[in-house]
C-alpha cells in the first residue's frame, strides 16, 4: 500500500489516495501459448479509500505505516502504550438520535445543515433543555460533530433554524402523522404557559391554568392519536378560549391529514355547538362533557334526572345525541372535604380577626367584616355561607339548603356524544374520554416535568410556535425511551444519567479526530443499551488543522 498524491485543471485540485499495487496476469492472445512458455502478469493499482478530507498528520501517519510494512520494519511504534484519552459525552445524543432514526423524525426534518441543526434543537430539549445559548454551551461538553456532523454553531445559528422549522412545520407534521382509518380517535386539549417577559408577539392576558396571576400567556393545543402519540401542536395568542382553536384541528385533520370518519375527544366544555357543527360538515363526531352549568341546564329543563347519577355508567339518549352519567365516589368525597378545609380555614381566619377587635379598641369591626366576605369570595364559598356582624363579632351562617343542592353533582360527570351505539358502548364512551389523560400528561412532560417548554425565550411569534414544535418532537422522543427503559424501572432522565459516562476513547492524538467507542461497558450502561437501538458508529472528524 501507498499513497498517492494527484493535481489537476487550471484550479489545482488535490487528491490523496490510499493505492494497493496487485500483481496480476496478462490476458493471453488467441491461439497456443508455445510450449515452455510461462504466464506473463503485470501491476495495476486498486484504490482502496479517497483520504482527501483527512486532516494532513492523519494522512502522514498512514503515509509512514505503508512505507514501514513495505521495507518490512516492525510496526511495534505505532501500536500505543499510553493510557486511553477520554472524550466528550456520546451517550445521551447518540441514543436520542438512534431513537429520532426509529420515529421517522430524522427523516422529516430532511438532509442539510440547517436540518440538522433543528434535530440537534429537539435531542438537546430532552437531554439538556434550556435556551438556545445554554444548548450551545451545552454541545461544548457533548460529540455534537461525532454524533451529527454539525461543524461550529453558535445561537444565532439556532434562533435562523427556529425561523426554518417555523415555515416546515406542516409538512413536518404530515411526514410523521398517522395514516388515521375510518373510526380512529383523536384526542385535544388545551393549555396555557405563562412568560416572565412582555415583549412575546403572542403574549396576552387570558385564563391562566398555572395560577400566575397578572402574567401574560400564550395557549397551545395539543393533538394526538388515541395512544397519546402526539400528532400536531399549535400554538395561539394568550386570550384566546378554548372553543375557538377546535375549528383549526377540524380543518388539520379533514385537510391536511386526510381523515375521514373520526372521532375527536375534546376535554369538557370545549366541543361546543360552532365545533359540533363543523365536525357534522366534515363526517367527523365527538366525545366530550358538559360542564357544571350545562348539566344544571339539563336537569332543570328534565333531560337529566339526579337519581341517575350512580357508581356504574349509565346512559340516557335524546336531542340526537347520548349522555353517559356516572358519579365518582372518590371525587365526590374529596370535593366535600376540600370544601369542609377551606370552611374551617375562613372559621379560624374570622376567629384571629375577632380576638384582635375584642383586645383593640382602634381594630374596626366593620373591617372585619370585608375581610370575611373577601375570604368567602375567594375559596368560593359565599354561595351558601354568609358573613354577619353582631356587635363587634363576624359570624359565618351556613344556608344548608343551599350547599346541599350545589354539592349534589359532587364527583358527577355527563359525557356527551354522538358516536352510534352500534360503534360504541356507553362503557367504551366513557373510557375513550378517560383517554384525556393522556394529553393531560403530555402536557405535564411537555410544560414542567422534563421538556419545559417554559419559559420561552424567544420573542417572535414564528420562533415561539417552531419553540413548541421543538418541544412536541421532543416528546415524542421522550414517550419512546419512556417506553424502552420504564420495564427497568428507570425514568427517562434516569436512563439519560446512565448514558453520559458511554463517552468516546481514542489512543492517538485528540487531534486526529479518531475516536471510537470503548468495546465492553459497566453493568448500568449495559443494562439501557440493550433496550435502546443500536448506538450509531461515532463520526470521523474532517475538521483540517488550523480551520
Amino acid at each position: 500500500m501507498f499513497i498517492k498524491r494527484s493535481k489537476s485543471g487550471d484550479k489545482v485540485y488535490t487528491s490523496v489516495l490510499l493505492v494497493q499495487g496487485e500483481r496480476v496476469p496478462v490476458p493471453r492472445g488467441p491461439g497456443r501459448p508455445p510450449k515452455g512458455s510461462t504466464r506473463k502478469t503485470k501491476v495495476v493499482h486498486r484504490t482502496l479509500a479517497n483520504l482527501s478530507k483527512l486532516p494532513e498528520p492523519l494522512v502522514a501517519l498512514i503515509d509512514r505505516f505503508c512505507k514501514a510494512e513495505r521495507a518490512g520494519e516492525p510496526l511495534d511504534g505505532f501500536v500505543s502504550t499510553d493510557e486511553p484519552v477520554i472524550g466528550l459525552a456520546f451517550g445521551p445524543l447518540a441514543a436520542l438520535l438512534a431513537i429520532a432514526r426509529v420515529l421517522g423524525i430524522e427523516r422529516a426534518l430532511g438532509s442539510g445543515r440547517q436540518a440538522t441543526l433543528a434535530l440537534f434543537l429537539v435531542l438537546a430539549r430532552v437531554a439538556h433543555r434550556g435556551s438556545r445559548l445554554s444548548a450551545v454551551r451545552w454541545a461544548d461538553t457533548n460529540a455534537v460533530r461525532e454524533v451529527l456532523g454539525l461543524e461550529a454553531f453558535d445561537e444565532d445559528d439556532l434562533y435562523a433554524t427556529l425561523d426554518w422549522l417555523a415555515t416546515r412545520q406542516d409538512r413536518i407534521e404530515e411526514e410523521l402523522a398517522p395514516h388515521p382509518e375510518a373510526g380512529a380517535l383523536f384526542l385535544y386539549d388545551v393549555t396555557s404557559s405563562y412568560l416572565e417577559g412582555q415583549q412575546n408577539e403572542l403574549a396576552a392576558p387570558g385564563y391562566n391554568r398555572d395560577g400566575k396571576r397578572y402574567k401574560k400567556q400564550i395557549v397551545a393545543g395539543l393533538l394526538t392519536d388515541v395512544h397519546g402519540d402526539p400528532v400536531s401542536v399549535q400554538v395561539y395568542p394568550g386570550n384566546t378560549s378554548d372553543p375557538d382553536t377546535v375549528g383549526d384541528q377540524v380543518r388539520k385533520l379533514a385537510e391536511r391529514f386526510g381523515a375521514k370518519d373520526i372521532v375527536l375527544v375534546g376535554d369538557r366544555g370545549m366541543i361546543k355547538a360552532k365545533g359540533r357543527e363543523l365536525l357534522k360538515e366534515h363526517g367527523f363526531r365527538y366525545i366530550t362533557s358538559l360542564t357544571d352549568p350545562e348539566i344544571r341546564r339539563a336537569l332543570a329543563e328534565g333531560t337529566l334526572q339526579l337519581g341517575l347519577f350512580d357508581e356504574k355508567v349509565t346512559e340516557v339518549q335524546g336531542d340526537g345525541k347520548r349522555y353517559i352519567l356516572r358519579r365518582n365516589p372518590a371525587m365526590t368525597a374529596r370535593a366535600r372535604s376540600r370544601r369542609a378545609d377551606q370552611l374551617e380555614r375562613v372559621r379560624q381566619k374570622v376567629d384571629a380577626r375577632n380576638t384582635r377587635v375584642a383586645n383593640s379598641k382602634r381594630a374596626r369591626p366593620d373591617v372585619s367584616l370585608r375581610h370575611a366576605e373577601k375570604w368567602l369570595k375567594t375559596y368560593k364559598l359565599h354561595h351558601y355561607v354568609r358573613a354577619e356582624l353582631r356587635g363587634r363579632e363576624v359570624h359565618l351562617v351556613v344556608d344548608e339548603a343551599v350547599r346541599d343542592a350545589r354539592q349534589s353533582l359532587d364527583g358527577c360527570y355527563v359525557v356527551v356524544t354522538d358516536v352510534p351505539v352500534k360503534q360504541a358502548s356507553a362503557q367504551d364512551i366513557w373510557e375513550r374520554y378517560g383517554d384525556l389523560q393522556k394529553v393531560e400528561r403530555d402536557f405535564r412532560t411537555m410544560k414542567t416535568t422534563l421538556l419545559e417548554l417554559r419559559p420561552i425565550f424567544v420573542r417572535k411569534a414564528n420562533r415561539t410556535r417552531a419553540h413548541a414544535l421543538v418541544t412536541m418532537l421532543a416528546l415524542k422522543i421522550a414517550r419512546e425511551l419512556e417506553r424502552r427503559v420504564g420495564p427497568l424501572g428507570l425514568t427517562c432522565q434516569d436512563a439519560l444519567d446512565r448514558l453520559e459516562a458511554v463517552r468516546l476513547v481514542t489512543l492517538a492524538d485528540p487531534a486526529l479526530g479518531l475516536w471510537r467507542l470503548p468495546a465492553r461497558w459497566a453493568d448500568e450502561q449495559r443494562e439501557v443499551l440493550t433496550v435502546l437501538p443500536p448506538l450509531p458508529t461515532p463520526r470521523l472528524s474532517l475538521q483540517r488543522q488550523g480551520a
